[in-house]
């Protein structure tokens, strides 16, 4: 893996084998080195749909039910099957390139698969809860090994909302519900700090979405505020953005968020059945509808390509839609 962090990680996992509206409170008068510079991102129009991936195709795949996305640097797409508990690689053409996971008791083997992230090296990483482990592919689908979370993150990687995050820089963190904090991890799969990292701790009721920008901020998603809350880089919380009171449709549907190029935050509402875009100071500039009354289409995954595509799934469905933005520089 690329990044000091990922690589030790990595090696650590190979030797223990081989061994065995927006509202915005007092913390938005962030200092500048905590907030980020938006003033040359182009501003979004509109979503297009480029291509849609129907039932037919995922099951030729081998694809029942996606749960989880995640984009490889050269355009592959690796869905997450909650349903047959494998993850498929589809080429940037669309075709399986490879499969693995699935029930058994070998090594390779999935319990529990709730999340998935490709690395800098492009290895496939997966988080097991039934085994309180991260398992490691390499780009063409070898089994690397796998290697259990330690200490304070080994009870939270068992949770049903345990999320992996990886930082532009190549660190691997662990979202935390329980703790409701973000763990940033060393290379026992540790956490690295023995203090907080998002504060102050009451301004998380219960985390279960995040992810980090280009910067290193990073957009908390709060179930118990219906809000997304965004922390600078130390991990200070700067400002929320309010979605609603529960139980109003936006507060409690959110079911995965993704930070693209530009710093634009996509939300995947599931009730809603659309897509909310944020730029990066909490200002929704785009609403996408993707079903309605008529026609279910209940987004609960979302991941941003190399190319600044966008893939939805409706794992209900078993639906990919792959959508481009459109967009135009500031003047």
């Amino acid at each position: 893996m690329s990044g000091p962090a990922l690589r030790s990680i990595i090696i650590a996992i190979l030797v223990a084998a081989c061994l065995a509206g927006t509202r915005r409170g007092p913390a938005a008068s962030a200092s500048q080195a905590d907030t980020a510079d938006s003033a040359g991102a182009r501003q979004l129009f509109a979503l297009r749909t480029e291509r849609i991936i129907d039932r037919d195709a995922l099951n030729a795949a081998g694809v029942r039910r996606p749960s989880r996305l995640a984009y490889g640097a050269e355009g592959s797409l690796y869905i997450l099957d909650a349903e047959t508990r494998r993850v498929v690689k589809l080429d940037p053409q669309g075709k399986a390139a490879f499969e693995v996971g699935g029930y058994g008791s070998d090594e390779a083997s999935l319990e529990l698969p709730v999340d998935i992230a490709v690395d800098r090296n492009q290895s496939l990483l997966v988080l097991d809860r039934g085994r309180g482990s991260i398992l490691a592919f390499d780009r063409a689908g070898r089994f690397l090994a796998a290697r259990s979370f330690q200490g304070l993150a080994e009870e939270e990687a068992r949770g049903v909302h345990a999320r992996l995050v990886l930082d532009p820089f190549g660190k691997l963190w662990l979202l935390a519900p329980r703790a409701r904090d973000l763990l940033p991890l060393d290379d026992r799969l540790e956490p690295a700090r023995a203090t907080r990292f998002l504060s102050p701790e009451d301004s998380i009721g219960n985390p279960l979405l995040a992810t980090v920008q280009s910067g290193g901020e990073s957009w908390v998603y709060d179930a118990a505020r219906g809000a997304l809350l965004r922390f600078g880089v130390s991990g200070r919380l700067m400002f929320q953005v309010s979605l609603g009171s529960p139980p109003a449709t936006d507060a409690s549907s959110l079911s995965d968020i993704a930070v693209d190029a530009d710093g634009h935050l996509y939300a995947a509402d599931e009730r809603g059945q659309r897509l909310l875009v944020f730029d990066a100071y909490g200002a929704r500039v785009l609403t996408r509808p993707l079903g309605g009354a008529r026609v279910s289409w209940r987004p609960v995954a979302l991941a941003i390509g190399p190319g600044g595509e966008i893939a939805v799934a409706d794992a209900e469905r078993a639906e990919i839609q792959i959508l481009a933005p459109v967009r135009e520089a500031k003047p």
